[in-house]
C-alpha cells in the first residue's frame, strides 16, 4: 500500500488529480496504472518495499539490470522496460517529486544496453491494398460483417488511424460532405493536448461508413459498437476488439494472425502510399506523423528496384 505523508489531503490535490485523470484517455490510465503496479510488485518482492514517492534511483537501476538480464527469470525487451519506466516517470512528475527515470546513469545504462543487445523491434506486416480488399471479401451482409468492413476501409483510408483513434471515434466526429465524410480526431498519441485535426473519408471507405450509419441506426456517441449475440450494442468497442477485429479477418484469409495487428492498417497506409508514388509528406498529412524519420519506418517497402529515386537518370 501507498505510504501516505499526512493526514488528510488538501482539496488542491484532490483538484488537480482529477484534471490529470480526465485529460487522460482511460486505456492509457490503465497501461500506466498496470506498469506502474508492476513496477512496485517488484520492489515489495526483492526489498519488501511498499509504494512511496520518489523511489530511489538505485532502484530504478536495478530493476532495469533485472529485466535487462537474457538469464533472468523475467526478461524483458528494451522497449517494454522503456515502457515500464515511463510509466513510472509520469507518476512521478503527477506526485512532483525527484523523477529518478532521468537520472544520468539509467539514461546511460539503457543506451548502452541497446547497443550491446542490439534488438531488432517486431514490426508487424502491413496491410496493403491487395490485403485489405481481401479482408473486406471477407465481411457479409450482417451487421457484425458491415461494422468490421468499415472499421476496416476507415482505418486504413483516413490515414491508417491507431486502434485507439477507431474505437474513440464518435458520431459527433463526422461531418458528411459532398465527397463523403470529415473526420475529426479528438486525441491522438501524438496530439496529446487533445488540439484534434480533420482527416477525409472518401471512396469505398465513404460509402461503407454511410452503410454502417444507415443499418445501425446510430446517430450520436460511439461510432463503433461491441455487438452482442442478438445484435444489440454495447456502449462502445475497445481499442483491443480493434486489434481482435483485424487478427480474426486476417486468419480467415490464410494468413497468420500473428504477423498482423490494427497497427498493420497504419503501416499499410504508409507502405501503399510509396507503392503509388504519393510523396510521404502528403501521406503524414493523412496520418499524422511528425517526424518523417519515424513515417518511414512505417513503410514496409522493401524492393528497391521499384524506388522511383533509383531511376533519376
Amino acid at each position: 500500500m501507498i505510504k501516505l505523508m499526512m493526514t488528510t489531503t488538501p482539496q488542491w490535490q484532490h483538484d488537480f488529480e482529477r484534471w490529470i485523470e480526465d485529460g487522460t484517455a482511460k486505456s492509457t490510465r490503465r497501461a500506466y496504472q498496470r506498469d506502474v503496479a508492476y513496477y512496485w510488485r517488484w520492489i515489495k518482492t526483492h526489498f519488501n518495499e511498499d509504494e512511496s514517492y520518489p523511489t530511489t534511483v538505485e532502484h530504478v537501476l536495478q530493476f532495469c539490470l533485472y529485466h535487462i538480464d537474457s538469464h533472468s527469470p523475467s526478461p524483458l525487451k528494451l522497449s517494454t522496460l522503456k515502457r515500464y519506466l515511463a510509466s513510472l516517470s509520469i507518476k512521478h512528475k503527477e506526485h512532483g517529486v525527484d523523477n529518478p527515470t532521468t537520472d544520468g546513469k539509467v539514461r546511460l545504462l539503457l543506451r548502452r544496453a541497446k547497443t550491446a543487445k542490439q534488438e531488432q523491434a517486431q514490426k508487424k506486416d502491413a496491410i496493403t491494398l491487395d490485403i485489405l480488399n481481401a479482408l473486406v471479401a471477407t465481411c457479409d451482409t450482417t451487421i457484425t460483417g458491415i461494422r468490421d468492413k468499415t472499421i476496416l476501409l476507415v482505418g486504413f483510408a483516413a490515414g491508417g488511424r491507431r486502434r485507439a483513434e477507431i474505437a474513440n471515434i464518435r458520431i459527433e466526429d463526422l461531418n458528411k460532405t459532398k465527397d463523403g465524410y470529415l473526420l475529426t480526431i479528438r486525441k491522438s498519441k501524438t496530439d496529446q493536448n487533445g488540439e484534434g485535426f480533420t482527416v477525409p473519408v472518401f471512396g469505398q471507405a465513404a460509402l461503407a461508413l454511410n452503410a454502417w450509419l444507415i443499418k445501425s441506426g446510430l446517430r450520436t456517441g460511439p461510432l463503433f459498437r461491441g455487438i452482442k449475440s442478438n445484435d444489440a450494442f454495447y456502449d462502445a468497442i475497445s481499442a483491443r476488439t480493434i486489434n481482435l477485429i483485424v487478427k480474426r479477418r486476417i486468419k480467415m484469409i490464410g494468413l497468420n494472425p500473428e504477423s498482423f495487428g490494427a497497427h498493420s492498417l497504419r503501416a499499410g497506409f504508409i507502405t501503399e502510399s510509396s507503392h503509388q508514388g504519393i510523396n510521404l509528406t502528403e501521406a503524414m498529412m493523412l496520418s499524422g506523423h511528425k517526424s518523417l524519420k519515424i513515417a518511414q519506418g512505417y513503410c514496409r517497402e522493401t524492393n528497391l528496384q521499384t524506388n522511383k529515386a533509383s531511376r533519376l537518370i
